[in-house]
């Protein structure tokens, strides 16, 4: 079960003033270290056996250079040889990475072909469309045993990855297979303002000329509709105004927006839920609280207070619509509020402020957290069968792959151009330790800087990390300091995320995989359609909610869930 684990994370970096869950240069490591080993620890890792020439710490990893294969996802554009990242990696190491790129058109085809072929590379490193996901690692893992277990080498030779695993031990129990081993590296990733998907930004110099305040509940909500439909809120003379607009792509979609936010939690394309007991798993599409939740948009929708693009459009069309002027959009959902307003506009930027959850007529008050933060989607790297020097391989990326100092490198470039450290002191925007700071570039600098980066692969994205990259920030509206501003937004409504919440990336079965997919897909496309459907009004929900509830027995929820509990042992 998942835990709050970014507002926890969060809490502890701002009592220990950072210190503790802030990542350094470790004395007992090498200058690539991300955290510090402890002296008995550092001693264990000397004494672990290895190959002929393979240092357990410190650099170089290999006595004598080494050459690994490995697979990248995308990248074709980028002079390998060359690479600033890569060349580093292996003058301190000592391990040269002979680099196959694949074009990002047909990465994930080219991956599976290459893995059934049984000629692959000692490495493979992926991003999003390619990552291992957990199904992949029961396959070729747990069954087929083309990629190693990792679960001996953390032990040993772990820098980072205890580090991790220290910080947010659920991390470790979500990368063990049913077998009991890691097959992989994952990227731990805690963007903060990610937890709390999908947000509602509404005009708040349209509240302020309406003389409205902050909605606290559903009738109210209805009210601030009303007034921005209705009273000509942009001056202009003419009913033109949007109340709520949306989208049917990323988290835009207005119905989940408001259903999980004042009715029933729901995840789109999972939509398992706990049930009232904390303990049970129920199917939220078919609870009498989504029932009433879609009474409530569709009487908005009747009204005219939500926007029928919304049900038909995409999140560029979505953004087209808010940037329009004179301005007509009251609301909109999104992931963040760049998705809506024109970032580059200050002003724009002020006028939208993020709107507080507000509560159902049963009290029902929650932050949607439809994102899978703190949640281990996949992994990005793992070592093959056909690795000669698995230790090694290990090493190279706990050491250059989860440490911050060569995270900022990897993504940002080099010191001093693309980032830098900030002046001893720096507070972060919730007034912890700041450490880095993204330096803002030219145009040109920024093409310079793209040759030496390596997004590709895992990453310790922790919620520490994140805020150590986020100096205090004067004017949080300016372009620059976005960040800082969906932070600092996200904090205000931290308080309604649920402190609860099931996983939705486990490992299922291999002789269920297949049916646990195909109900899934199936039903992913007929609640979208139907939850639309009963909204515009193609569907009753007073004389067709019966009928509804026998197509989805007919889509054998039963079985979806029943397959879920045996994966996660509920």
């Amino acid at each position: 079960m998942k835990k709050r684990v970014m507002a926890l994370l969060l809490s502890a970096c701002m009592v220990l003033g950072m210190a503790g869950c802030s990542s350094g240069k470790a004395e007992t490591t090498s200058d690539g270290g991300g955290g510090k080993v402890s002296d008995a620890a550092s001693e264990a890792a000397a004494d672990a056996s290895g190959p002929e020439g393979f240092n357990a710490t410190g650099m170089p990893i290999m006595n004598e250079k080494i050459t690994l294969k490995v697979w990248i996802e995308g990248g074709a554009d980028i002079d390998w040889e060359q690479n600033r990242f890569v060349k580093e990696i292996e003058e301190k190491s000592n391990i040269k990475m002979e680099i196959i790129s694949t074009p990002l058109s047909d990465a994930l085809q080219k991956r599976n072909l290459m893995l059934a072929s049984g000629d692959y590379p000692d490495l493979i490193l992926t991003d999003w469309p390619t990552v291992f996901s957990k199904s992949d690692v029961m396959q070729y893992g747990v069954k087929e045993g083309v990629l190693l277990p990792i679960t001996d080498y953390i032990d040993k030779y772990g820098n980072n990855m205890k580090r991790i695993f220290d910080e947010n031990p659920h991390y470790k129990e979500s990368c063990i297979a049913p077998d009991g081993e890691i097959y992989g590296f994952a990227r731990f990733s805690e963007c903060y303002h990610c937890s709390a998907y999908p947000k509602i930004y509404l005009r708040q110099d349209w509240m302020d000329a309406l003389g409205l305040d902050m909605p606290e509940n559903t009738e109210e909500l209805r009210e601030v509709l009303r007034a921005f439909v209705n009273d000509d809120p942009n001056g202009n003379g003419k009913k033109d105004e949007i109340g709520m607009l949306g989208a049917t792509t990323w988290n835009t979609m207005v119905e989940y927006a408001l259903m999980g936010m004042s009715f029933q939690t729901v995840k789109p394309d999972f939509w398992l839920s706990l049930g009232a007991d904390g303990k049970s798993v129920e199917f939220s599409p078919s609870t009498d609280a989504y029932r009433e939740g879609l009474r409530y948009i569709k009487s908005l929708y009747d009204e005219g207070l939500i926007d029928g693009t919304s049900f038909t459009q995409k999140e560029d069309q979505m953004a087209q619509t808010v940037r329009t002027e004179p301005h007509v959009v009251g609301m909109y959902v999104c992931d963040h509020a760049g998705m809506g307003y024109d970032n580059n506009d200050p002003v724009e930027a002020e006028n939208y402020q993020i709107l507080i959850p507000v509560a159902g007529p049963d009290g029902f008050r929650r932050q949607g957290q439809n994102a899978n933060e703190g949640e281990i989607q996949g992994f990005h790297a793992v070592i093959t069968d056909a690795c000669k020097y698995p230790e090694a391989a290990f090493r190279l990326i706990d050491e250059f792959f989860y440490d911050d100092d060569y995270n900022m490198e990897r993504m940002h470039g080099e010191r001093g151009i693309g980032w830098d450290y900030v002046p001893e002191g720096t507070k972060n925007v919730f007034g912890g330790e700041a450490r880095y700071v993204v330096n803002s570039v030219s145009e040109d600098q920024s093409a310079e800087i793209k040759k030496d980066l390596m997004g590709v692969g895992p990453q310790a994205d922790l919620a520490s990390f994140r805020l150590s990259m986020l100096p205090e920030a004067e004017d949080i509206y300016q372009p620059g300091n976005y960040e800082q501003r969906i932070t600092l937004d996200t904090q205000k409504v931290e308080q309604y995320i649920p402190e609860e919440r099931l996983d939705y990336m486990v490992y299922i079965p291999l002789d269920m995989a297949d049916d646990y997919a195909e109900i899934q897909t199936n039903l992913n496309n007929f609640v979208r359609m139907a939850t639309v459907q009963f909204i515009t009004g193609d569907r009753d929900i007073e004389s067709g909610w019966d009928q509804y509830l026998s197509e989805l027995d007919s889509y054998r929820v039963d079985r979806y869930i029943e397959i879920y509990k045996a994966a996660t042992g509920r």
